[in-house]
């Protein structure tokens, strides 16, 4: 039986390499790109000096590892990619320079101790806040979790966590970490993706980065696919511009300058959801209903991200999350974001600074940069304005990529007169590449399209499939493209492909 795979990200991928240990599938997979990965794809680069650098073209922090989606494809394939854990240090939150812990309690200075007398009543003690609200979410069943699908984060959170100043920074901790997940505000957010999710990572606790760049996870799952006698096609030979259907049945794609003809059993896509469906497709090929549906789906945070190559180390940390001190103006936003009042994003102006997730990625795996040097990964999200002119959206890029950097140095100042190189993603560059409006992600895990909501990986053409972060799965960045390629192998086994 022919398998054509369209895309090499962690959906496409990964979907192969479960597929590479079924003997009977010649197996081909197409990328338009010159390296394999997609949105977690690395790449070399060489500085002034000819150092060679490692870098993401996202900026990635893995949730669960080795115990997670990603590590589960890997044990059954037969590859293997080492990881290094956030831990020593772990995970920090700065708040307009406050260190905050996970727990939601701000760092304090150790006083001496006192010693109490004998005869006074020793007072049980309270679990920090943050730890406290994250018991419940551990306490809860799936069948709990499911029924907060369709509930709004911002709801759920303030049903939770008491209206008091001391759960006042838990509440925004966790607000603020619903928006690095999925890259959409809590007024839009899933509850029960949230608590999902947080939920796993409390389980596992195995957060952490791959060594050798995240582009190691895919480039493992291509290996698979290889050894077990399947092609990779890379670039313009790779680049599918048509997917043929004949009698409701796919018959196989159109690739390459030429429109080559490749014929296929089975086309799995890991291109975005509207692109397959309306464009390699084409919409007479399938009901009204079902094309309405996809274009009204809504994709996740638009996001950039800048990568600083730096000539000395400056940090010991492995994540950060970032608040930097901001204008009155972005702060309201952000409190609108927070009480879910309506926002215009295209009357606002670019920020002179925004929030990052901070990672060293160098410090997971000192060989990312050369000796006595540092690679740091940052991210943010562009406030979601796709409904702005691709030309108005090319200039905001510049002004996105000088927020980035002035967020960073009001963190660190000394960074300036260390930088080698940097190198900035815009979501222009994401959505020309990859699709999805430049989306980090996939399509938006909002109370509308997560669990039974979120749209299939089989789709109404026989022999036509999905997989990737807009159909199935759930979960965090690439871990939800991830868990939709397992759920898609098992659908595959109960259509009797294998």
């Amino acid at each position: 039986m022919k398998v054509i795979i369209i895309g090499s990200g962690i959906g496409g991928s990964g979907i192969g390499a479960l597929l590479s240990k079924e003997n009977k599938l010649d197996i081909i997979l197409f990328e338009q790109n010159t390296i394999l990965g997609g949105r977690c794809a690395s790449y070399n680069k060489k500085d002034e000096q000819g150092r060679t650098w490692r870098m993401d073209i996202g900026c990635h922090i893995i949730s669960n590892c080795e115990k997670g989606p990603l590590g589960e494809i890997l044990d059954r394939c037969g590859q293997t990619v080492e990881w290094s854990h956030t831990v020593n240090p772990g995970p920090r939150i700065n708040i307009m320079g406050n260190w905050i812990s996970y727990s939601g309690q701000r760092k304090k200075v150790k006083k001496k101790k006192v010693k109490k007398k004998k005869d006074r009543p020793t007072k049980s003690k309270k679990p920090a806040p943050g730890k406290e609200i994250m018991q419940k979410f551990m306490a809860m069943t799936p069948e709990e979790i499911k029924k907060l699908d369709e509930v709004r984060l911002i709801d759920y959170l303030n049903e939770v966590i008491p209206d008091s100043s001391r759960y006042a920074m838990t509440k925004m901790m966790y607000m603020m970490q619903g928006g690095v997940m999925f890259g959409t505000a809590p007024d839009v957010s899933s509850a029960g993706e949230f608590v999902r999710c947080v939920r796993l990572n409390g389980m596992n606790r195995s957060m952490g980065y791959p060594i050798g760049g995240c582009g190691a996870i895919p480039e493992a799952y291509c290996k698979a696919i290889e050894n077990s006698g399947g092609k990779i096609i890379i670039g313009e030979d790779g680049t599918v511009n048509k997917i043929i259907v004949e009698d409701g049945k796919v018959n196989g794609i159109e690739a390459g300058s030429d429109n080559k003809f490749y014929p296929a059993d089975i086309v799995i896509s890991n291109a975005d959801i509207k692109t397959t469906i309306l464009k390699f497709v084409g919409e007479k090929f399938f009901d009204k209903a079902y094309t309405e549906r996809i274009k009204g789906l809504t994709w996740g945070g638009q996001v950039c991200s800048q990568k600083i190559a730096l000539d000395t180390i400056i940090t010991d940390q492995k994540m950060i999350t970032y608040v930097p001190p901001m204008d009155m103006k972005i702060l309201e936003t952000l409190r609108g974001k927070f009480d879910g009042s309506a926002i215009n994003n295209q009357d606002m102006e670019i920020p002179e600074k925004s929030a990052l997730l901070i990672v060293p990625v160098s410090n997971h795996d000192p060989k990312l940069a050369p000796e006595g040097c540092q690679n740091i990964h940052t991210v943010t999200t562009t406030l979601g304005v796709s409904n702005l002119t691709m030309a108005k959206r090319e200039a905001n890029s510049k002004k996105w990529e000088a927020t980035c950097l002035n967020s960073l140095l009001s963190l660190w100042p000394e960074v300036e007169e260390h930088i080698v190189f940097t190198d900035f993603v815009s979501d222009v560059y994401l959505e020309k590449r990859m699709g999805k409006e430049g989306a980090g992600t996939g399509i938006g895990q909002t109370i509308d399209q997560v669990g039974d909501k979120r749209p299939s990986q089989k789709t109404p053409i026989e022999g036509l499939y999905l997989s990737s972060a807009d159909a199935g799965g759930w979960g965090i960045g690439t871990e939800l493209a991830a868990m939709s390629a397992i759920e898609l192998f098992e659908i595959l086994k109960q259509d009797k492909i294998m």
